[in-house]
């Protein structure tokens, strides 16, 4: 599975509801890992050590790690038929050790390219599961630079899943895309961001924040390419609940102008690769030389 998705949204809580349903219903070794050790490690402590204190299926299930007879660890939790091991991809030795059946991968666009001089830490974790037929891996990040994101390549690799949502006013179902946001300028040329709508792409329609949220409940993921054992999904900002479509036009009004902000939108925001200008000498000039 594959996620290229916009911040604050989808990713993390996907993987921390894998982990929670393979500890209660499909137990087994897992990894999980994250960009650093100590990334592993805040990981651990503020987002899985929370859910097993707060869930009751799981409190049972996992000791305290200052327990005396847990087992447990910051970065290794044991449960009855499995374990869940927490590693930096920047660990060869973490990376490939025992055999693991489910493979997580948080923010892995921010993966150094190899792991010490092992190679690519995903291929290194994937190995480990090679033995079981009910292998399962597991990629989340936000999209980089186009040509060198791993996440897009691991996309671009599965069946292409895009969010579609109903227009509230024509029902035709589309992707929001930003391309499709409108909004005013008052006589002088000020941008007005409260005035921001979505505009159908089919009716031309103009969505209030109600009717996008209200689309946003129906909507429904469609495979772009043909299934082959690999699903992908791909969703932006435009399709969270969180995020009010105002506070978009914000951020895009401070951003555009400036290449690097400009950039960190279309990542965060729209999880969309950006392309980088190489610099190019024009042929002519490239002869007179």
């Amino acid at each position: 599975i594959t996620v290229m998705a916009c911040t604050q949204l989808l990713k993390t809580e996907l993987l921390n509801n894998a982990v929670g349903y393979f500890i209660d219903q499909d137990p087994c070794p897992m990894l999980l890992v994250q960009p650093t050790e100590s990334m592993a490690e805040t990981w651990s402590k503020t987002r899985l050590a929370p859910m097993i204190r707060d869930t009751a299926c799981l409190k049972d299930k996992i000791k305290e790690a200052r327990s005396r007879d847990s087992g447990n660890t910051i970065l290794e939790k044991v449960f009855p038929g499995g374990s869940i091991s927490m590693v930096g991809a920047n660990s060869p030795t973490g990376l490939a050790s025992r055999p693991i059946r489910v493979c997580l991968y948080d923010e892995v666009d921010k993966y150094p390219a190899s792991a010490g001089s092992e190679g690519d830490p995903i291929a290194l974790g994937d190995e480990r599961s090679a033995t079981f037929h009910n292998r399962l891996s597991v990629r989340v990040c936000s999209p980089t630079v186009k040509g060198t994101s791993r996440i897009e390549r691991s996309w671009l690799d599965s069946d292409q899943r895009q969010y579609f949502v109903p227009c509230p006013l024509c029902v035709e179902e589309q992707i929001l895309q930003w391309s499709q946001v409108r909004w005013d300028k008052d006589a002088q040329g000020k941008h007005l961001p409260a005035t921001a709508a979505y505009e159908c792409e089919h009716c031309q329609g103009k969505w209030s924040e109600a009717e996008r949220l209200a689309s946003i409940q129906r909507g429904r993921w469609v495979a772009t390419q043909p299934f082959n054992g690999h699903a992908g999904f791909q969703v932006n900002k435009l399709a969270s609940p969180w995020q009010t479509l105002p506070d978009l036009v914000q951020k895009w009004l401070k951003s555009y102008k400036n290449p690097e902000l400009k950039r960190v939108f279309i990542n965060t925001q729209l999880a969309e690769v950006v392309e980088e200008e190489d610099e190019k000498v024009a042929d002519n000039e490239h002869m007179s030389r």
